[in-house]
């Protein structure tokens, strides 16, 4: 296992330890920025492959992996759009990173939020190589502000990362510690809170619908809504409101807004303002 200060450290020492400047690294267009950037920070290269209908191009990856990519990463549950992937899609991406001598990156940040058929590769990355799966205390065991990620998969690769460590050798407080180490103790209280958004999303999800608006299913913590040409001028809007929305254009995914799931209250007061702003358009 690696711990890091936030997820996003942790991606970025995989990166850093896993980098081969001759070889390109895969990862799907609209997805979350951090895996990009990282590799642009380490001057990784990398070949960006396209959603097909919203959904991972298992294929695709599985092919740029057995071609030698190093490693390649995939959002499980998908940020922004709450997909999920089959067992069989991956095993099929671990199989080609073994073929390929690379490695896999399965970032499992909103795999809480996933119903029983979530296929989580958690087990497989504790006992096999070529895998790492990411997680994260900032979703729902609700730490973000305390920074605390983790990594666990092929010993040689976390073995490679804990070796960074040492260029920052305090990038986990204390007090992050403890209240990782009291959130896991508590898994009633998660799961009670996981049910509560999950409940949640659901309701928002049937108030779109009531206002014509196209809206993904989801298996995380929000929803990707379809707003049209408008929709970077809307969430412009909705956040002078005080809804912090996040425009997805930068993501790979104009047209849209990702909504993160907050109380019943705050959805319908977000509804009130959509439907609000809708009657302008």
């Amino acid at each position: 296992m690696s711990i890091g200060n936030g997820v996003d450290e942790v991606i970025l020492f995989l990166v850093l330890a896993l980098a081969d400047d001759s070889r390109p690294a895969a990862v799907t267009d609209a997805t979350f920025t951090s895996y990009r950037e990282s590799m642009l920070a380490a001057r990784q290269p990398f070949t960006t492959i396209g959603l097909r209908d919203y959904h991972v191009p298992v294929d695709e990856i599985a092919a740029k992996l057995r071609a030698g990519a190093p490693f390649a990463f995939v959002c499980n549950p998908h940020n922004p759009t709450g997909g999920v992937l089959k067992e069989a899609e991956l095993a099929e991406l671990h199989r080609a990173a073994c073929d390929g001598g690379g490695t896999l990156i399965v970032d499992e940040a909103y795999g809480e939020y996933a119903d029983e058929d979530f296929a989580s590769s958690i087990a497989l990355a504790a006992t096999a190589g070529n895998i790492c799966v990411l997680k994260t205390f900032s979703k729902a065991y609700g730490l973000a502000g305390l920074r605390v990620g983790y990594s666990i998969g092929d010993p040689g690769v976390t073995a490679k990362v804990n070796r960074l460590h040492g260029a920052i050798p305090y990038h986990v407080n204390r007090l992050a510690q403890r209240a990782a180490v009291a959130a896991l103790v508590d898994q009633r209280f998660m799961r009670q809170a996981v049910s509560r958004t999950v409940a949640t999303r659901e309701q928002f999800r049937l108030g779109l619908s009531r206002l014509g608006l196209r809206c993904l299913p989801s298996q995380g913590n929000f929803v990707l809504v379809h707003l049209g040409g408008q929709s970077s001028i809307i969430a412009l809007m909705l956040r002078e409101r005080g809804f912090a929305v996040r425009d997805t254009t930068d993501m790979g995914l104009p047209h849209h807004i990702r909504v993160s799931i907050g109380t019943p209250g705050q959805m319908d007061a977000l509804l009130d303002g959509l439907t609000s702003l809708l009657a302008l358009q």
